[in-house]
């Protein structure tokens, strides 16, 4: 593609975009970030050959045609809005925004410039993933009655992140797929988290919601894996149907390096060398900007409405597992 990007945020995630986009032969042509180190490394690295402190600068000198927001939650709102009403399309990671009040306003300034935002919820270009939603659609298990997800991580994350929440951080991944596998959003939430010693924020939620449509939803995730488990992740999402149960189980790594130093890299989500469902997820967002009309796989609707749940179940688990309702989509 012809195209010319930026990525916004040089961290470990922006990255892994970088790396993609090289991979679907997309030029990078500029970085943001407001640590000149970090933006230097990943553009040395990588043959970047702009790199800037804040958007506004990157807009004022290069002004790309399409961006990936991959700074923190925190910082979304202002990236995206700043690119939006500037005219350029961007793609935001998960979360949209880490408060309700942000994540609407992105929705707002996308809606009212007509200008494409599309939230970075991967899993729905997941192979795996999509084949079961396929399977779904095509009523291969009929009427879904019940989505279960399991997500469990190394405790590494409560050091990384030492004050993130589990709904923000990784079990939005989990609510999305809630949201895509039940088709129907969430109506009612009721969640409980657990806590263990030096950890700033819960590493344990465990949440129930129910759905418009009478389906029910189960979420765990858990960030109590030891730091030397050779497999940091362990993931298991399960759909319960009137005529069968389909379940995507990523409980073992697709490749597993056992020597000196024993590696799980992840091969299928987001490869360190570009490719996989990110991939998959930058080249429909490279489509959709370039005119490409490729049928919608995730609205900013639906990145929004995560960011709901997801707050819903913090507020749920802080006032003890008490039931909360959420206003009709």
């Amino acid at each position: 593609m012809s195209l010319t990007v930026a990525v916004v945020g040089a961290g470990a995630f922006g990255a892994r975009h970088v790396a993609a986009y090289a991979s679907l032969g997309v030029r990078v042509g500029a970085l943001v970030d407001p640590d000149p180190a970090v933006r230097e490394n990943l553009a040395s690295a990588f043959g970047v050959p702009r790199t800037f402190a804040r958007v506004e600068e990157l807009i004022e000198a290069v002004r790309p045609e399409a961006a990936s927001v991959c700074s923190p939650g925190h910082a979304h709102r202002d990236a995206a809005v700043t690119l939006m009403t500037a005219g350029i399309p961007v793609l935001v990671e998960k979360p949209l925004a880490d408060t309700v009040r942000d994540a609407e306003e992105i929705v707002a300034v996308s809606e009212s410039t007509g200008v494409l935002c599309q939230p970075g919820h991967i899993l729905r270009f997941s192979a795996p993933h999509r084949a079961l939603y396929d399977a779904l659609r095509a009523g291969e298990l009929g009427e879904v009655l019940a989505v279960s997800s399991r997500r469990d991580r190394s405790r590494a994350l409560s050091r990384l992140y030492p004050g993130a929440h589990p709904a923000m951080l990784t079990a939005v991944h989990d609510i999305d797929l809630a949201l895509w596998y039940s088709g129907s959003p969430v109506t009612e939430v009721r969640a409980v988290t657990q806590s263990r010693s030096g950890a700033v924020s819960p590493v344990l939620v465990w949440a129930e919601l129910r759905h418009e449509s009478g389906v029910v939803s189960s979420i765990r995730n858990a960030y109590l894996l030891p730091e030397s488990s050779p497999n940091p992740t362990s993931d298991l999402v399960e759909v319960y149907g009137s005529g069968g149960v389909g379940h995507v189980d990523l409980a073992h790594p697709t490749l597993l390096v056992q020597a000196e130093r024993t590696q799980a890299p992840d091969w299928l989500i987001s490869p360190p060398g570009g490719g996989g469902a990110l991939a998959a997820e930058l080249r429909h967002f490279l489509d959709r900007v370039a005119g490409a009309q490729p049928p919608e796989t995730v609205r900013p609707a639906d990145g929004l409405h995560v960011v709901r749940v997801a707050a819903a179940l913090i507020d749920s688990a802080e006032a003890g597992g008490a039931h909360r309702r959420l206003s009709p989509v």
